[in-house]
Formats: structure tokens, C-alpha cells, sequence
């Protein structure tokens, strides 16, 4: 798990983040919020800390919905997961030594497919985050709805560019990400808006 925000030993928020393509994070962190529609501008809010003594500095990213965190990215938590999850991938697979040449693609094939499991279920690394927000800005809002990135999609729905009349009409598939559901409503909530009830697939266990 990742460590709290508070009694970290952790750099200043102005640094610049290496993941970030070499922007500082309160300048990408500004340039992403002021896309928000004014209904809801200042309730959500991007977050991202690093710890000293982690490796390469390595910390997590969140989101908060009127202070309330509700979706994270940790880059422990990633690494735990992804390890766990391809472990089990590569020996279903009889591919769990990549110094043997007969199972080298397999292995490194079950890094992929833990890679692309773990990004449907939400569970992303720090760096992931940043960059996912500096893409975010060179995209038109048709290309954020259209993304693969499931975070791409969720920021969609609090754009400004993205009108009421849209808003209205506007229809999730049943396997869409929670986090993406969850800042459709909020909008529409702030828009007055009454949201259109699509009944979401069943995931297990997975939760924000």
C-alpha cells in the first residue's frame, strides 16, 4: 500500500516530476484543472506526491472529489499487483524462466498481458498518471471520449468543451470504468442534468 499524504517525507510540489515529460507538476496540474467546466471547477482536484527514500523517487497520484480522494495511482501498489499478476500468467503458461529461449516470449508476454489487466482495472503507477494528464491536454475532446485511457475518458466528462446538449445524450457502454461513471454523474449532477440509467457489468470485487 502506499503511504499517506501527511507525515511523508516527500518533495515539493513544485519540483519537476520525472515522469512528466519535464513539466512541472503545479504547471500541468493547472493547465489540466482549468479545463473543467465551471460547475465543477474546484471540487476535483489532481494530487501527486513523491517519497524521498523510494526508489527513483517513486510516490503515487490521486484525485479528489470535494477533498475526498477517490481514485489513486500508486506505484507500489502497481508493482506489487503486477508481479503477483504476472507471475500467476506465466506459470499457467509454462513460461516463468525468460533465460530459457523456449519460454523467453511467454514470459515477457505475461508482462503484457498483466500490463493491459491491470490498466482496465484501474490500477495505474504514478508516472503513468502524469504522463496520462499531459496527453490529456493535446487531445480534442472527441479524442479524450474516444480514448483507450480509461483517466483520458474521465477527464472528458468534466471538460468545458464538452456542452449540456452532449451531456444529455450521452450513453456509457456496461464495462466502462467506474471512475469514468463516477465523473459523468458528477457532472450531470452539477449541470442538473438527470442521468440516463445504464445498468454497469459486474467486475467482482473491484472498487475506486
Amino acid at each position: 500500500m502506499c503511504l499517506p499524504e501527511e507525515g511523508v517525507n516527500r518533495l515539493g510540489r513544485g519540483a519537476t516530476i520525472p515522469g512528466v515529460m519535464g513539466m512541472a507538476w503545479t504547471k500541468l496540474k493547472k493547465q489540466v484543472e482549468q479545463r473543467f467546466a465551471p460547475s465543477v471547477a474546484g471540487r476535483v482536484e489532481l494530487r501527486t506526491t513523491n517519497y524521498r527514500h523510494a526508489h527513483d523517487f517513486a510516490g503515487r497520484g490521486w484525485i479528489t472529489v470535494d477533498k475526498t480522494e477517490v481514485h489513486n495511482f500508486c506505484t507500489f501498489k502497481y508493482w506489487v499487483e503486477h508481479g503477483a499478476l504476472a507471475s500467476g500468467i506465466r506459470e499457467a503458461n509454462n513460461a516463468t524462466d525468460w533465460r530459457d529461449p523456449d519460454q523467453r516470449a511467454g514470459y515477457y508476454e505475461g508482462g503484457d498481458q498483466a500490463d493491459a489487466i491491470l490498466e482496465k482495472r484501474g490500477v495505474a503507477t504514478q508516472s503513468w498518471y502524469e504522463d496520462s494528464l499531459q496527453g490529456f491536454l493535446s487531445l480534442s475532446i472527441d479524442d479524450a471520449l474516444r480514448s483507450d485511457n480509461f483517466l483520458h475518458r474521465a477527464l472528458g466528462m468534466l471538460d468545458a468543451r464538452l456542452g449540456k446538449r452532449r451531456l444529455r445524450s450521452l450513453e456509457l457502454g456496461p464495462e466502462e470504468h467506474p471512475l469514468v461513471r463516477r465523473f459523468l454523474a458528477l457532472r450531470q449532477a452539477a449541470e442538473h442534468i438527470e442521468a440516463r440509467q445504464v445498468q454497469p457489468a459486474l467486475s467482482g470485487s473491484e472498487s475506486l
